[in-house]
């Protein structure tokens, strides 16, 4: 991931020009490749404690994304674990730049700063195994989420 820089920053720190290509980027991916019609920004981004995550090209682009986010009180985790105290979510990459590590790189920055904590998250089960080389476990039953086949997945802290 040479090529790329890895940034992230809190709601009152993203600059316009920051969001307006995170949004951009969760568009792309989201409503007009995977044709999900949920709402996409659903308040948690504004969160005090929700941090965003995003990977950038030489030239300032931004092609892959993720969220960080508390978990709601009842979040589901694997029983007779500790309780996560945050959520991946909104994993994204840009078409074009798929197959470069890009979603594996965030992944691992936000280790890098958080792996302390035990984590889960909702992934789509065609990409599970990129959270698994990441030390998340796959745990429940496969669901239907917004027409598209999901997996829990929890990483302990370490």
């Amino acid at each position: 991931m040479s090529e790329h820089s890895v940034r992230h920053a809190r709601w009152e720190h993203l600059t316009t020009d920051e969001l307006y290509d995170i949004v951009r980027l969760r568009n792309r991916v989201f409503a007009l490749e995977q044709r999900v019609s949920a709402e996409d920004f659903d308040g948690r981004d504004r969160e005090p404690d929700t941090e965003h995550w995003w990977s950038t090209t030489g030239d300032g682009s931004t092609v892959g994304y993720l969220r960080l986010v508390r978990p709601a009180d009842a979040e589901p985790h694997p029983e007779g674990t500790d309780a996560p105290i945050r959520v991946v979510g909104r994993v994204a990459t840009r078409a074009d730049h798929r197959g470069r590590g890009i979603a594996g790189g965030l992944v691992a920055a936000v280790l890098d700063r958080h792996g302390h904590e035990p984590f889960v998250l909702h992934a789509q089960q065609y990409v599970a195994a990129l959270y698994e080389r990441h030390g998340f476990v796959r745990f429940g039953a496969p669901y239907d989420e917004a027409g598209i086949a999901h997996v829990g997945m929890y990483r302990p802290g370490s």
